[in-house]
């Protein structure tokens, strides 16, 4: 009688970030244990839903890589329509009173929410429901959470004492600040920006209210910012010890890549 075969087919893993000025996917290849490329589809914000779910649905038949099986898929959904919660005071049934001061406009889309066990909190959000649909159409089943949901996650992977501390995570024009301080998850903010002059302004006022020595408290950098930009020299001017967030130990796939490229993508790329 032929012996039934153990062999276990392989597939890649694959990570989709919809930012709101497009979509960024990563492949993982667990065979040889790297990120084996990143692809991104510039979607401008005004541009119309049908517009954008055609663009997306071209893309995804075109790009070759993106069309074959994978064996896991993570989608990151990365908006400002979220709220944190903490775990004793949320009720499923009140999920928009959580998010009425964060959205601007609600059409009875589907809200969502991820737990943070860990730290007793509820992620509440509003996903994007149309690329959701387009992404299953072309994928089936997959996963989602909210990107500052994986962003809470890396940080306190580096931070796992919530020594005093301070993240920023940076895209165009916006940024993520997360400040640790007494054991905790002290703030969590995310601001909007047209000069980096007010970026400084949103941090150091943050800081202060926190009552955080910018002598003594280290700042971590990680997303779309470089060492010769005008956000970190205003930031190096007034912050002592300032760093650029290394890649995660426990991803070790993430050493080899352009520092810059993995800076980056620093969330996308720690899905895995």
């Amino acid at each position: 009688m032929p012996q039934e075969s153990n062999i276990h087919i392989q597939f890649k893993q694959m990570s989709i970030q919809l930012n709101l000025g497009g979509l960024s996917f990563c492949i993982f290849n667990p065979s040889l244990s790297c990120i084996e490329s990143i692809y991104h589809l510039p979607l401008p914000p005004t541009m119309p839903l049908l517009v954008v779910e055609k663009e997306l649905q071209d893309y995804l038949k075109n790009e070759r890589a993106l069309c074959q099986d994978f064996d896991t898929i993570k989608v990151i959904h990365n908006n400002q329509d979220f709220a944190f919660v903490p775990e004793k005071l949320f009720a499923s049934e009140h999920l928009f009173e959580y998010l009425k001061f964060n959205v601007q406009e609600y059409r009875n889309q589907i809200i969502s929410h991820d737990t943070l066990e860990q730290e007793g909190m509820i992620n509440v959000y509003i996903p994007n429901a149309s690329v959701n649909r387009i992404l299953r159409e072309t994928y089936g089943i997959f996963e989602y959470e909210h990107f500052t949901t994986l962003l809470l996650k890396v940080l306190l992977m580096h931070n796992p004492q919530k020594k005093p501390a301070v993240y920023a995570h940076f895209e165009k024009g916006c940024f993520h600040l997360v400040i640790f301080k007494e054991g905790k998850v002290a703030f969590f903010n995310y601001f909007t920006f047209e000069e980096p002059i007010d970026m400084l302004y949103y941090l150091l006022f943050s800081l202060e209210q926190l009552s955080m020595d910018t002598e003594v408290t280290p700042i971590y950098l990680l997303g779309d910012i470089i060492r010769n930009s005008e956000e970190y020299y205003l930031i190096y001017k007034y912050v002592r010890f300032i760093y650029f967030l290394p890649p995660q130990k426990s991803n070790p796939f993430c050493q080899n890549m352009d520092p810059t490229l993995a800076r980056m993508n620093f969330i996308l790329t720690h899905t895995f």
